[in-house]
Order: structure tokens, then sequence, then C-alpha cells
């Protein structure tokens, strides 16, 4: 199973695993969203890309996100099927292990972050979100 994640949350890719810097605080984000997908299945075959000037209109973000954000996309894999299904939502583990997650903010991101966590479940708060992807290109 091929998924993507968007998201309004700094998550580049940097490799930097040492000082408390920008770069260290992005990829800690990354680490951060990885582990907690790994909750329930190792993600594997990552992939991040970053969208500059998205108009989020276009985007299953929250309500109050509005304009021309920087967008985050995560591609990853898994090997096993349904294992984030639960009552009909295909992803409602996924979201609930996410959903309050301490993330570091102030980074690149071009949004207001304000509750500084992973928000998947409040309509109007949603900044980062999943979906099943075909196309990693």
């Amino acid at each position: 199973m091929i998924y993507t994640a968007f998201s309004l949350v700094d998550i580049t890719q940097t490799d930097v695993n040492r000082n408390n810097n920008l770069q260290f605080n992005q990829q800690q984000n990354l680490n951060t969203l990885i582990q907690s997908i790994g909750l329930r299945s190792q993600p594997i075959n990552t992939k991040v890309k970053v969208f500059m000037a998205q108009d989020v209109v276009d985007y299953g973000f929250g309500k109050q996100y509005q304009g021309l954000h920087t967008v985050w996309r995560l591609d990853f894999s898994i090997e096993h099927n349904n294992v984030f299904y639960n009552n009909g939502d295909k992803f409602y583990y996924l979201k609930n292990d996410c959903d309050g997650v301490a993330i570091y903010t102030g980074l690149e991101e071009t949004a207001e972050l304000k509750t500084k966590t992973f928000e998947t479940l409040d309509k109007k708060l949603v900044n980062i979100y999943f979906k099943f992807n075909q196309d990693v290109s």
C-alpha cells in the first residue's frame, strides 16, 4: 500500500541528527511522524517533497488555514493491508496515533500552528492528513 501525508508542519528531510538548529528540528519533525506511523506498521520507501505557495483550498487542511502556504508531502509504503482501518475509516488508527503528537514549530512553515502538535481530527485545525496514493512521482 502506498500512502501520502500532506502537511503544513515542516517535515523537511535533512538527515541532520545533531545540534539543536533548524535542520535538526526539521528532521526531528519527520522522525516523529515516521515513528508515529510506525506504531502500527513500519513505513518504507519514504520520500519527502516540498511545494511552495500552494493554495490550501485545494487540500484537506483545517478551515482555519487559508491562502498560500508551503505544503510538505510524505510518500510511504507499508507491507500490511488495512492496518490503519477501523469502523469503515481506512485511516482511523493513522489519524488517531498522530493526533496531538508534539512538533517543532517556527521552522520554515508558513502556516501558524498554534497547538504545536500534529492535528488530524479537529476539522478546524487539521495540519496533516493522509490519503492513498497511486502516483508517487
